[in-house]
């Protein structure tokens, strides 16, 4: 992803936080279901009254989620719109916060938060080396043994549910142009420097259903992302094995090393 192309993400992210036929979970992701599955799978994993930072919250929804089972939860946008909208949606929620902020130039104390999370956020950096300086930032603000909930895209669980679309006739889904998936390969390694991964899901069998079985079961229409296969598909697999390598998303669980 070319460096310019950072202002015009930013204006994408922008012109959603304005969008008033945008409401709820589907002003940062369409597909609802998605966004359900991901926060369901967080919070079997979120340990109860932490201060949680919650990087790129968008409009607040997930925020005001994590806020149920948190002490404090402060919610940081890069674009002054979703923060705005943030605070009108969700500002009136006593242990909730919101500040325009930038993860790649993060303005807290070292060693603060209990609990960091990123959902599809670290995937809206230009390069490699941004999502390197965003992660190593978010470390430095984590206290020692903190957890740190990445989830976010892979390059290889998306190549791998297009050979399966295109195994069974379907078109291969379009790179998203404001996203840089993480490559596997560079990124483990590279948090095994400052964290211990606790765990791993993948949403493999979310996608193999509404990414797969669904288009075609509908097919030649278009599938839809509120359909009841795709409900019934996240109860799944919030509860099941996740496929394996057959996910667009990972959902890590970190934690920081002393």
């Amino acid at each position: 992803m070319p460096e310019d192309a950072v202002a015009h993400i930013k204006a994408f992210w922008d012109d959603r936080a304005v969008n008033k036929d945008l409401t709820g979970a589907t002003v940062t992701l369409p597909d609802r279901n998605q966004r359900t599955l991901e926060i369901d799978i967080l919070l079997q994993y979120l340990p109860t009254n932490q201060k949680i930072l919650d990087v790129g919250c968008g409009n607040g929804f997930s925020s005001a989620v994590f806020a149920r089972y948190a002490a404090q939860v402060v919610g940081i946008d890069y674009s002054s719109a979703m923060i705005e909208r943030a605070r009108l949606e969700y500002g009136q929620i006593s242990n909730v916060e919101f500040q325009t902020q930038d993860v790649l130039n993060l303005d807290f104390q070292a060693a603060i938060f209990d609990v960091a999370i990123s959902q599809r956020c670290l995937i809206n950096l230009s390069s490699w080396k941004d999502q390197q300086k965003a992660i190593a930032n978010i470390t430095r603000v984590l206290k020692p043994r903190g957890y740190f909930f990445l989830q976010e895209g892979s390059q290889q669980g998306r190549e791998r549910l297009n050979q399966v679309r295109q195994m069974m006739g379907l078109t291969r889904m379009p790179p998203v142009a404001y996203n840089l998936d993480f490559d596997e390969n560079l990124l483990w390694p590279f948090l095994r420097q400052h964290f211990e991964i606790v765990d791993i899901r993948r949403f493999g069998l979310y996608d193999l259903v509404a990414r797969v079985v669904h288009p075609l079961l509908v097919s030649p229409a278009e599938p839809q992302y509120d359909a009841k296969i795709n409900d019934i598909a996240r109860q799944l697999a919030a509860k099941m094995d996740d496929m394996g390598d057959l996910s667009r998303e990972f959902s890590a669980v970190l934690r920081r090393l002393v």
